[in-house]
Formats: C-alpha cells, sequence, structure tokens
C-alpha cells in the first residue's frame, strides 16, 4: 500500500495485470522475500480497508499524527501474529514480511518514515518507542469502547456473524506476577492458568489455606461459526478478577445490540455464573435473543424437575443420548423434556427445561438440568447446543499458552489492555480470514501450527505496478525474465540500477 495524507492506498493481488507490466520491464517495486501466511493475512486486511476504516474511529490521544493511526494499528497487529508485546523487537518484525517492508518503501522515502524529521536512516519506518507510548497514553476504556463499537461493526459489515447467531459468554481469569503496579487485579482462588478453584468440598478452615492468585477477569461474547470451527469475538471486558461476570455480562449484550442491532444475536449460551432472572429477562426481552443455561442443584426449579421425571406419574419419555466408558466404568445418558415447570420469582420470561439422566451401571444415577427460554423441537436439542460451549475452554488455553494473552511486558495499565485487546483483535480477524478464504478446518490451529501449516515461507518474487502486486515462484520469475525483449530487458535493468543507486544515497 501507499500512503497518502495519513491514508493507506491499497495493493491488490492481480497476476494478470502485473505480469502484462513484468513482460515489458514496467515495473514500480520489486522484492525477493519469503511470502508468508502473515503476508497473505495482511494483504487480506488491506483489502478489506479495516486498518484505514477502523483507524479512522480509533480514540487517538495524539491531536497531531506525527504517524498515521492506521500504521499503527497495523504494527499492534504485526506484533499479535508474532505473539510479543515487547515493543523493541518492533523494528525487525516491520521487516520480516513483503507487505510491510513495502510500507516503508511507499511512505518513507529515503528517511524511511513518515514525518520527514529523521537526520540518519531508519531500520524502519516508525519508532518502536514512540508507538508503545501512543498505546500507553490510550485510555483502557475508549480502546475497550472502540473494539466494543467500531470493530464489531466491521465484522458486521464483512459479514462474521452468520444468520444462525450462535454466541458462548463466558468469563476467565488471567493470572499476573504479585506486584501492586498492575492496578486493578485482584486476588482470587484460581490456579496458575487461571481456573477457578473448586472450594465447595472444604471446610472454612482448608478453604482460608488456599493460595489466592492476582488476576484479572477476562469477559468475552463469543460467535460460534456454523463449522463449530470459527470463533470470534464480539466483544470483550476486562477488569479485577472479582469482578462479577454478571456485571460483565450485562455490559457485553449492551454494547453489542447497541453496535449492531438486536437481531444477531439468535441464542446465547451460558454457564451458571449468569444464572440470574434478571439477566435472562434482559436477555430475551431487551436484547431479542433465546438464552439456553444450566441450572444448580440448590434451585426449587431443578429439584420439581428431577422430582417430575423421578416421578411414577410422569408421562414424558427418555430418549437415548449417548453411552460412554470412563476408568473402565460404562454410563448411559438418555435425555427427556419437562412441561410445567412453575415460575421463577425474578425471572418474568417462560423457561423450558430439557434434562439429562446419567446412569452408572451398577452404580447411581444423576441428573443435569438445563433451562431455554425457546422450546425445544426434541430433548436432545438443548444439549446439542450446550456442547458448543465445551470448544471455549480449548480456545481460553490457546490464548493463553499459545497467544501469550497473559505476557505482559508492563504493568501499566494501558499497556495491558492493549495487550489483551490487540490478542483478542489479532485473533477474530485471522479467524475471519480463514473463514472467507474457506479455510475453516485451519481456524482451531494454534498460531503457531497455523503458520507452519499455510506454507509459511516459501521463495517468492514480489513484484509491484501501479495499485497491484503479483508473487512468482523463483522458477517462473527467472523464465519470465529470461524471455524478455531486448528493449524490456533494458527497461528492467534501467529501473534495477536506479533502485540501487536510491539505497546507496544517505539521507539528509
Amino acid at each position: 500500500m501507499k500512503e497518502t495524507h495519513g491514508k493507506p492506498i491499497i495493493y491488490e493481488e492481480n497476476k494478470v495485470k502485473v505480469l502484462s507490466r513484468l513482460r515489458e520491464g514496467d515495473v514500480e517495486y520489486m522484492d525477493l522475500s519469503r511470502w508468508s501466511y502473515q503476508d497473505r493475512f495482511f494483504a487480506f486486511l488491506l483489502g478489506t480497508r479495516f486498518f484505514e476504516l477502523c483507524g479512522a474511529s480509533y480514540p487517538s490521544p495524539r491531536k497531531k499524527e506525527e504517524v498515521p493511526v492506521w500504521f499503527l494499528l497495523c504494527c499492534g497487529v504485526q506484533m499479535r501474529m508474532h505473539t510479543t508485546a515487547a515493543y523493541d523487537r518492533l523494528p525487525g518484525l516491520l521487516k520480516s514480511g513483503p507487505i510491510l517492508s513495502r510500507v516503508k518503501f511507499n511512505v518513507g522515502g529515503l528517511q524511511g518514515g513518515f514525518n520527514n524529521k529523521n537526520r540518519k536512516e531508519r531500520e524502519s519506518p516508525v519508532d518502536s518507542d514512540g508507538v508503545r507510548k501512543f498505546f500507553k497514553d490510550t485510555p483502557p476504556g475508549s480502546l475497550r469502547q472502540w473494539y466494543n463499537c467500531d470493530v464489531v461493526k466491521f465484522l458486521r459489515h464483512n459479514r462474521s456473524f452468520d444468520k444462525h447467531g450462535i454466541f458462548i459468554l463466558d468469563q476467565t481469569h488471567v493470572v499476573v506476577p504479585d506486584n501492586p503496579r498492575y492496578k486493578g487485579a485482584a486476588r482470587m482462588p484460581v490456579d496458575e492458568n487461571g481456573q477457578r478453584l473448586n472450594l465447595s468440598h472444604l471446610t472454612d478452615e482448608q478453604r482460608k489455606a488456599v493460595p489466592l492468585r492476582l488476576c484479572y477477569g477476562l469477559s468475552e461474547l463469543i460467535h460460534v461459526g456454523t463449522s463449530e470451527q470459527s470463533f470470534l469475538v464480539g466483544g470483550y471486558q476486562w477488569g479485577p478478577g472479582n469482578t462479577d461476570e454478571l456485571v460483565q455480562g450485562r455490559a457485553l449484550i449492551k454494547d453489542f445490540t447497541d453496535s449492531v442491532g438486536t437481531d444477531v444475536i439468535k441464542l446465547l449460551i451460558c454457564d451458571k455464573g449468569y444464572l440470574d432472572g434478571a439477566f435472562i429477562t434482559m436477555v430475551k426481552q431487551e436484547a431479542k435473543a433465546d438464552i439456553l443455561i444450566p441450572l444448580r442443584s440448590d434451585m426449587d426449579m431443578y429439584k420439581e424437575a428431577v422430582l417430575a421425571v423421578a416421578s411414577p406419574q410422569w408421562k414424558g419419555t427418555w430418549k437415548p443420548w449417548k453411552m460412554y466408558e470412563k476408568n473402565g466404568i460404562q454410563y448411559i445418558e438418555e435425555v427427556a423434556c419437562v412441561e410445567n415447570t412453575g415460575i421463577w420469582d425474578t425471572c418474568q420470561v417462560t423457561l423450558y427445561l430439557s434434562v439429562m439422566r446419567t446412569t452408572i451401571i451398577n452404580g447411581g444415577v444423576s441428573y443435569w438440568v438445563l433451562a431455554s427460554t425457546f422450546k425445544p423441537n426434541q430433548p436432545g436439542e438443548a444439549f446439542a447446543y450446550y456442547e458448543k460451549r465445551t470448544q471455549i475452554e480449548e480456545r481460553h488455553r490457546q490464548l493463553k499458552h499459545f497467544w501469550n494473552i497473559g505476557a505482559f511486558t508492563s504493568p501499566h495499565e494501558s499497556l495491558v489492555e492493549a495487550h489483551v485487546m490487540f490478542t483478542l483483535l489479532t485473533y477474530s480477524l485471522i479467524q475471519l480470514h480463514l473463514v472467507k478464504q474457506h479455510l475453516a478446518d485451519l481456524t482451531n490451529k494454534t498460531i503457531d501450527t497455523l503458520k507452519e501449516e499455510t506454507n509459511a515461507g516459501k521463495d517468492a518474487v514480489i513484484v509491484y505496478h501501479n495499485r497491484y502486486f503479483a508473487i512468482f515462484d523463483l522458477d517462473e520469475y527467472t523464465y519470465i525474465i529470461a524471455d524478455l525483449a531486448p528493449q524490456a530487458n533494458e527497461r528492467l535493468k534501467k529501473w534495477i540500477e536506479g533502485n540501487k543507486q536510491m539505497h546507496r544515497t544517505p539521507s539528509g
């Protein structure tokens, strides 16, 4: 891309047009490089005008933009593509791919920068410390609102949320070092991976002995694609580890519906942490969405449902669900729907209950009850939907262990928020790219595996002309050059010599 008046002019991949000019010896720029997954990904983002559209609404802390916001967003995404939060790595990262290397050629001239204030040659288009200060000065709340509003609108515009509208609302915890400079972090009974510890079986004395870890609470509204492979973050909330998930959940639903309307979420799947009559009512009546949630065993509605299906007078039917063996013990699962479940005082909408009965061979019987604001068409429907939620744990594991969402290099509040936001942003944009490129089978890969499995590193020659670029493997390029007519050959050699002279000239 080129930079004109602070806005990027997009290069599009068009091999036919570039090849016709190359055969005439007429090129604008050439680069011998390794064409990787990240290059195709950034070309996709440029083609969708992501940096231009979302950069225009970014809550910039600067009155005067020395560096265009769209390029600073490029830097943030590039860093998360390499799963780093260290800004001193940025100069090398900006030279690691043809697309971002091309940005320097277009916008930097001899100085290699945006503002023409440099007195010596630059290693990269921007100073890494300048990028760090830009994000450090961005208020965390404004950054979060930008994602939950403008980025979500961009995702909606690009048809990221399918017509089935299945979303999952979930909270996890991100553990940080025991450092008081992590503003807002709270101590919670979680393990080193941020999973809540089950204290229900412990005595009061034993609970006091459980170690508390400093952590943040991260809530996400996640869209589940029809392929059940694609997950996009439709919004997030970040706060102290002891923040009630209901508080973050209400804010997420409101932000999402305010941004893209009430016709996108069709079904919201939650865990027991969101079991609140007022919340369920809000989702159904205000967000116009159905909700699916498990009941606690101490609830009257749960007890009534279990008593109903266990009664000799019950006229319902159990349907086989699953049979499996674990640790040498056989289990049989059956499902059923329950009518006339009574009223939950704080819930102002009708609920339908689905019950699972698990029979242990030569053992006992246990029950599990799901509540939904939709009436299931058949007994297993609610449980089939709820199985989608189990995949969220794998996504959280990836974000923590492979995307390093908690590997902060600074405890500064704004830099912590920027690291989290860009991790979720880059993850979601990659999911969007893979789905749009019909590579849905790769969407559940970790970032390292993804880059390995998408031919990340074949040698190539990238040729640019006007607003187009084309990728040629070395053999193909060699044949084209060997077959050039004399006049085209001379024109190409003249361009090569001029390009060499330009890069030899010191900056003033």
